[in-house]
């Protein structure tokens, strides 16, 4: 072999070498630059299917005056985000539990059947999780008149089965202790959908369901190993789960913990050493993003509660744009005038006041808690909406409602005083449209906080 055959050898076998090092590398790194995800995310759908409504009466009227849920409506409303859905031609769209009213067979198969098979048919793939009210719920009646007859509700095996085709069916992996599940998305990109709901738990002798949640230790595991077999593969998680993993409004955990995945701190903590940066959530109803370290709370409000959003993602590379936009109500016949948005606001408030005044003693005066209970609403409808921002003088008349509040009880007057102003306290970033810097593949649980960006204008 002469040296310039030797010479030519040389450079054939370091370029061969240089190919495949960057082929290698480029199997592990952040999703193309090229690639890009579309996405669309509703939460808490709740449809109650109108069979459940066998005649109104006392009862029906007696469930939604303790309620904040358009449960009448909820068919039309999601017929009209069907549109929307079909019309945006996302790849897939996740919806973040509570998807019945109270985990009604009858309403699960209305929701697979009659919104969820007409995206299938046009491509569009579908994954759920369970909320609190989907499985094994005492709470699944039917109404008829003054009386309630209780209807069947799946476990958890049937509620996957029922939703065989939206996420259980696709399943690359399936949680053994749980409803938790992990799909392929993209080349790079998977989702693991978590169960966080205790239905085992629920007691149907003492009619009792379950509003809290939790992830298992088995389900932890289940997490740790996919995120092991994800980054050995260069391939980032995203999340998903009913629950929140942070806290969206000061004095939460303490005000309303059920809403929070027990221990949350640890789990946010432990989703984020995992990789995973972004979580889907809903259950509050509220319309609202927050970053906690490094992981960052997308929490979508419900369908059927003021003011009705959705939401639209795209990840391309290390880039996710959240985008919102909401129902209008066009099949809805409201009242002369009203709009949606002010119709379902209004039902809102009405709910928290009938909520807050059946807690107040009955030794206040009614004047007094008329003021409570406005307060109160205007603060939760507030928070519902996103972007909140206090208006000038609603401090001040806070805090002269909890004074008055003080004398009849210093307990009532401290908590309104605090929930009142940590629900108008927005806990950044902007909750309706960002853009949110992931970090880079092999950087994931040890990199720098999350980068945000508010968009200014709506994208929708």
């Amino acid at each position: 072999m002469n040296g310039k055959f030797k010479s030519v050898l040389l450079v054939l076998l370091l370029i061969a070498t240089t190919v495949s090092a960057a082929l290698f590398a480029s199997s592990n790194s952040i999703p193309s630059e090229n690639e890009e995800l579309s996405l669309m995310v509703i939460s808490d759908t709740h449809l109650m299917t109108p069979t459940l409504l066998k005649e109104e009466g006392e009862a029906f009227e007696e469930y939604v005056s303790n309620d904040r849920k358009m449960l009448k409506e909820s068919p039309l409303l999601m017929k009209e985000m069907v549109e929307q859905i079909l019309q945006r031609k996302p790849q897939y769209l996740l919806i973040a539990g509570d998807l019945t009213k109270d985990g009604e067979w009858v309403s699960h198969e209305y929701l697979r059947d009659s919104c969820l098979q007409p995206l299938r048919k046009e491509g569009i793939e579908v994954f759920v999780v369970p909320g609190n009210h989907d499985v094994d719920n005492p709470h699944a009646v039917e109404f008829l008149g003054s009386k309630t007859q209780r209807v069947r509700s799946p476990n958890a095996e049937e509620f996957a089965e029922i939703y065989r085709d939206y996420g259980y069916g696709q399943a690359i992996a399936r949680d053994e202790h749980s409803l938790s599940y992990v799909v392929q998305l993209s080349e790079k990109v998977r989702l693991l959908a978590l169960d966080g709901c205790k239905y085992e738990e629920n007691d149907y002798d003492k009619n009792l369901c379950v509003t809290g949640g939790r992830l298992k230790e088995e389900t932890l595991n289940f997490v740790r190993q996919q995120a092991m077999d994800a980054r050995a593969k260069g391939i980032r998680l995203i999340a998903m789960v009913h629950h929140g993993v942070a806290q969206h409004w000061k004095w939460q955990e303490k005000a309303m913990p059920e809403y929070l995945l027990d221990d949350w701190k640890t789990m946010a903590k432990e989703l984020a050493k995992q990789g995973i940066e972004i979580v889907f959530t809903g259950h509050f109803h509220a319309h609202d993003i927050v970053t906690k370290g490094y992981i960052c709370d997308i929490e979508t409000g419900s369908l059927v509660s003021y003011p009705s959003p959705y939401r639209y993602i795209t990840l391309k590379g290390n880039k996710l744009s959240v985008y919102t936009d909401y129902l209008q109500g066009k099949y809805l016949t409201l009242p002369q005038g009203m709009t949606l948005d002010q119709y379902s606001e209004k039902y809102a408030a009405s709910g928290i006041n009938n909520i807050v005044g059946r807690i107040l003693p009955k030794d206040i005066p009614k004047s007094l808690r008329d003021s409570v209970c406005h307060v109160l609403g205007q603060a939760y409808v507030a928070h519902l909406r996103g972007n909140e921002e206090m208006p000038n003088g609603k401090k001040v008349e806070i805090d002269e409602v909890a004074d008055k509040l003080n004398k009849y009880s210093w307990k009532l007057s401290y908590i309104f005083r605090h929930v009142a102003k940590n629900l108008w306290t927005d806990m950044g970033p902007k909750d309706d449209n960002v853009e949110l810097r992931l970090s880079n593949m092999e950087l994931r649980g040890r990199s720098k906080r999350l980068s945000v960006q508010d968009w200014p204008l709506p994208y929708l």
